[in-house]
């Protein structure tokens, strides 16, 4: 074995010459941030940056950073004076420049950040999100809450979003201000971060059990790109899509949709706008109602004009033809009392010869009628005889009952009978009964 030797501090001095010697200059690393959020409060800010397998997500190499106090006045400055200002924060994907450093006290290699490229992050999470955007078009997501009804009156309404945030206040000031009687269920959410997906998840599940629910919104006060990026989820645009509920989402920005917007069912820039169409819907139902309201008058009004109408113009014709009639009247009595002072006579002569004619059709007429009355007599007095007890005895039949004067007509009748009394036709004959 050879006696040479390197002790651990002169091995990793050595390592440190050799690294600076391959990288002599600083180069750009690209990356997603990872324990960036825990330290984000401290002097200098130690995370790591990760690179994930594309399949499975899974993390496939990691590489401590540090970014020291003099330069994150640099980077914000950088990252703020975009159109589109975004703060770095876990689970975004960036490109820093860094120095290669390896630290002997600790045998570690680190990057020291010096610079950031924020065109490459916003870059990156637009073509995230245009990518999103295309598979979830071509399994006809994006539209599937579109095509659920809007109720008519919406007054029970469904929130989410973090509980006494401003984007609360600014919703739920804006339905108080309408003074209109709506009724919020608020459920709290976390709105920023990595937690965001599955806390809005929950919240669309729980809000759908609560039958009153009209419409569920989903609102925030808006924030930079990379802030709003965790609304660019499948996994929510899903629990949207299927949702038995309309979804109204005003996520907060004023330049850029999300994801979440798109696959609402309605959606405004600002949880202000959203309550607005809220309120601005119902205000609209009820001028629909108030509009209905006055055609109904003016359709009852103009029936009673009519009838109004029709009732003048049928007293007129009633009145002319009630004058009419009451001449003709006249008329017809003048012609009576005339024919009565000429022939009385005559009169007096038709109707006696009238009665007569009536008084011989009555008697032929009462004459038929008793006819027929004798001969139903005589049918029913035939009848009769027939059914005369004493003439069906005579023929042969008799009629047996027990000592107590119940009816035998079978065998069983007679179980339990002592005696019996058989009438015949010419009288009664006892007799005691010994078996059956």
């Amino acid at each position: 074995m050879s006696d040479e030797f390197l002790t651990v501090s002169e091995l990793n001095n050595f390592i440190r010459d050799v690294l600076k010697s391959g990288f002599p200059g600083a180069v750009w690393v690209c990356g997603e941030i990872q324990g960036y959020d825990r330290g984000k409060d401290k002097k200098h800010i130690f995370f790591e940056l990760c690179e994930k397998d594309a399949a499975t997500q899974d993390i496939t190499a990691r590489i401590g950073l540090v970014i020291f106090a003099p330069v994150r006045p640099k980077i914000d400055a950088i990252l703020k004076k975009g159109e589109n200002a975004f703060e770095l924060k876990d689970d975004i994907e960036v490109k820093f420049l860094c120095k290669v450093d390896f630290y002997p006290g600790h045998g570690q290699v680190r990057l020291i950040v010096e610079s950031i490229d924020p065109v490459y992050t916003l870059g990156k999470i637009a073509q995230d999100r245009q990518r999103l955007i295309a598979l979830l078009k071509q399994k006809g997501i994006l539209e599937m809450n579109k095509r659920l009804e809007m109720p008519l009156v919406i007054l029970n309404v469904g929130l989410i979003t973090s509980y006494d945030s401003a984007a609360y206040h600014d919703f739920i000031s804006e339905l108080r201000n309408s003074g209109y009687a709506f009724r919020v269920y608020i459920c709290n959410a976390v709105m920023q971060g990595k937690n965001t997906q599955s806390s809005v998840i929950k919240a669309l599940m729980d809000l759908q059990r609560i039958l009153e629910v009209d419409v569920i919104v989903i609102t925030r006060g808006g924030g930079s790109i990379a802030e709003l990026s965790c609304f660019d989820s499948e996994k929510i645009v899903t629990a949207i899509a299927q949702s038995g509920v309309p979804v109204l989402s005003a996520i907060g920005h004023e330049i850029n949709t999300t994801v979440t917007d798109l696959a609402a069912h309605t959606f405004a820039k600002t949880p202000t706008a959203i309550a607005r169409f809220l309120v601005e819907r119902l205000e609209e139902f009820l001028r629909g109602i108030d509009l209905r309201q006055e055609k109904i008058m003016q359709g009852a009004l103009g029936v009673l004009e009519e009838g109004r109408s029709r009732l003048k113009d049928r007293s007129t014709v009633l009145q002319t033809r009630t004058l009419g009639l009451i001449t003709s009247h006249h008329q017809r009595l003048a012609g009576i009392m005339e024919n009565l002072k000429r022939g009385p006579a005559s009169l007096i002569k038709e109707t006696r010869k009238s009665l007569e004619d009536k008084k011989i059709n009555l008697n032929k007429i009462i004459y038929l009628h008793l006819q027929k009355s004798r001969t139903k007599i005589n049918q029913y007095q035939k009848l009769a005889e027939l059914a005369d007890p004493q003439n069906i005895l005579k023929r042969g039949f008799s009629v047996t009952r027990s000592h107590e004067g119940n009816l035998i007509r079978r065998v069983n009748d007679a179980k339990g009978v002592k005696g019996m009394t058989t009438q015949l036709v010419d009288g009664v004959v006892h007799s005691i009964l010994k078996e059956v």
